[in-house]
């Protein structure tokens, strides 16, 4: 069975109702990693950016946490954490890819907000002998939405919750946040206070071609406490990167199918969803652990 990335918390609320696949302070001085790519800073096509003081362009909505330039790109390669999910996820935990390829393709200017385009490519190994390889590639575009007040980003990302995304058969047709956002920055990075994202969404389904079968949509509802930690030094491939912002993300939800007796109950999401993501200033996310035990470590990194 091919490797299919999926949005892995709404695969777990789901189960086993149906078989969805699933889908702090300023950071300190750090060592520059080798391989950055050095290159002049500029204007992105679609939208001018701002200056800095040191010649380099700004982020827009000035994130500087996560430099969304057109062009600026980051891999990730999937690294041994030697932990195991808790026993509520153990039966749920899914394939990783072994790398993960994130660029900005498109930054545009709508109104007061900005709406950036990513494309996140996931490349996977199906094989079991070491000997040969079954590799297996998904891209998907996803994105993320900011202004001043906000910087919301889209639940296919990897940047949503560390995990691996992408919808496979399912289609959201409401999405809302009526509670905060996905990060809230304080001078463009995560401050001290810890907030909480709720999500209220509705999605639909669609079966595989010519299986016949009619599958329910439903609601979603989702709470994600993030709470900002005490910076750590986090040792990649590329460098040692000093003072890494630490987040943790707590996450609860539950699954309402669509026209159930009244009588029914919401399926819960497992206990212990706990994920982690280390973030450095004008660099990004350079580490996450999910609560899969699945660690990914940036392996390189193209920035203007």
């Amino acid at each position: 069975m091919p490797y299919e990335p999926r949005v892995r918390i709404l695969g777990a609320a789901l189960v086993p109702l149906i078989l969805l696949v699933p889908a702090a302070v300023e950071a300190q001085k750090k060592t520059a990693p080798a391989g950055a790519a050095k290159q002049p800073a500029g204007a992105a096509k679609k939208v001018e950016y701002t200056k800095g003081p040191v010649g380099k362009a700004i982020a827009p909505c000035g994130a500087k946490i996560l430099p969304l330039l057109e062009g600026n790109k980051w891999t990730y390669g999937y690294v041994e954490s030697g932990l195991s999910p808790p026993p509520e996820l153990l039966k749920l935990t899914p394939s990783q890819p072994a790398t993960i390829a994130i660029s900005v393709k498109s930054v545009e200017v709508r109104g007061d907000e900005t709406v950036v385009t990513l494309e996140e490519k996931t490349t996977a190994d199906l094989s079991k002998d070491p000997k040969k390889h079954i590799y297996d590639e998904r891209t998907i575009n996803s994105t993320i939405t900011c202004s001043r007040t906000k910087f919301e980003i889209s639940p296919d990302s990897f940047f949503f919750a560390g995990e691996p995304g992408g919808y496979f058969g399912l289609t959201f047709d409401k999405f809302e946040r009526p509670k905060d956002t996905t990060w809230k920055l304080a001078n463009g990075t995560i401050g001290d206070a810890s907030w909480r994202e709720d999500i209220v969404a509705h999605f639909t389904r669609k079966a595989v071609e010519g299986s016949g079968a009619k599958l329910e949509g439903g609601k979603l509802e989702l709470e994600r406490k993030f709470t900002p930690g005490q910076p750590e030094s986090v040792n990649t491939k590329i460098g040692l990167y000093t003072g890494a912002e630490k987040l943790g993300v707590t996450i609860t939800g539950r699954v309402t199918l669509d026209n159930l007796p009244p009588e029914s109950k919401p399926a819960e999401l497992p206990a212990g969803w706990f994920n982690l993501l280390w973030l450095v200033p004008n660099v990004g996310v350079v580490q996450v652990l999910n609560a899969y035990g699945h660690k990914y470590m940036l392996t390189d990194v193209t920035l203007k």
